[in-house]
């Protein structure tokens, strides 16, 4: 029987992980104790009770199609690969909620382990293709910041925000653009580096180097790009849609905050808290309360608690369903789908 022994990389991370749960357990009993303390329980009850569940449902379904369009994305990025959509929509999915309980965006590396065996993707190749995704999501944050910024006065923290994100797809853009175009002697200047660490370095880390910049090419083919930006535009219409069925539920049927909403979760869900707790009913709270005086505060936190089942139950019960059905674990031989 073999023992799996500790590398001393693994042994050191642990202490950092049980410092980041504890700081996203103690964030989030901060926000749920800030919310708990001025809300009106019987209001709660009673706006959970009129809220109209058909829009509810709508939302959901709503949510569902954006499984298959972040597929569709997916598989438009991992463009040296014949990834089949059921098995790209269970690793996405699986992505997702290990994201919701894991810190440090964990479960985008364990949906790379599990899309690796696809198509002979590669987990490597796959990260490099994640990294790009989030670069459109990046841009879809951007256009919908500029578009709130023209239809509504904000605060000028939100501007900020909305230049700051810019300049970073600017700058971080730019610099993924030269490295890319200049790989090769960098790629040269890399392994003369490595060469002068312990034996096996540059042989060990070389390689995956290189498949990494192979998922990252996706981001120079303009054919790529094309059904890329059709995914990510139709893929934030669904979720902005599926904002304005919660908010349609409980009579506040607005466009621009369905869409304020959208760009807000978007950057609040990277706080690291886990299954984002207190996080989507506080952004709810402030936006639909304090900032657009559209509810009051117990209506606003009842959207938020919907708005967290609608967005978070679907993929969590999909996830389960499809890591269970034969043949979807990584390197299965389903040739079915």
């Amino acid at each position: 029987m073999q023992t799996k022994t500790t590398t001393p990389a693994e042994s050191r991370s642990r202490p950092v992980q049980v410092v980041r749960w504890l700081v996203g357990l103690g964030v989030a009993g901060l926000s749920c104790w800030l919310l708990a303390r001025n809300v009106d329980w019987p209001g709660l009850q009673e706006a959970l009770v009129s809220a109209d569940y058909r829009w509810v449902a709508a939302g959901i379904l709503a949510i569902i199609a954006t499984f298959f369009t972040r597929a569709r994305r997916w598989q438009a990025l991992l463009w040296q690969s014949r990834a089949r959509l059921r098995p790209t929509v269970t690793a996405l999915l699986m992505g997702q909620v290990a994201n919701m309980a894991l810190p440090m965006r964990s479960g985008d590396v364990i949906r790379a382990i599990w899309i690796g065996p696809e198509g002979e993707t590669g987990a490597v190749e796959a990260l490099g293709s994640i990294a790009i995704e989030k670069v459109w999501d990046l841009v879809a944050l951007l256009t919908c910041g500029l578009i709130l910024l023209v239809l509504i006065p904000l605060p000028d923290w939100f501007a900020r925000s909305t230049w700051g994100t810019a300049l970073a797809l600017l700058l971080g853009g730019g610099l993924l653009l030269v490295a890319l175009r200049w790989q090769a002697p960098l790629f040269r200047l890399a392994g003369r580096l490595l060469a002068r660490l312990p034996a096996g370095w540059d042989q060990a880390l070389l390689p995956r180097l290189r498949r990494l910049a192979n998922g990252l090419e996706a981001i120079r083919q303009t054919d790529v790009s094309l059904k890329a930006a059709s995914w990510t535009g139709l893929t934030w219409a669904l979720g902005a849609l599926a904002n304005l069925a919660i908010l349609t539920a409980f009579g506040v049927p607005s466009a621009v905050a369905a869409l304020f909403l959208l760009a807000a979760l978007m950057v609040g869900g990277t706080i690291p808290t886990p299954g984002k707790l207190g996080i989507y009913e506080g952004i709810c709270v402030l936006s639909l309360h304090n900032l657009f005086h559209l509810a009051s505060y117990d209506r606003a936190l009842a959207v938020g608690l919907l708005l967290r089942l609608t967005v978070m139950g679907p993929p969590l019960l999909t996830a389960t369903l499809l890591a269970l059905w034969p043949g979807q674990r990584p390197g299965s031989d389903d040739k079915h789908a």
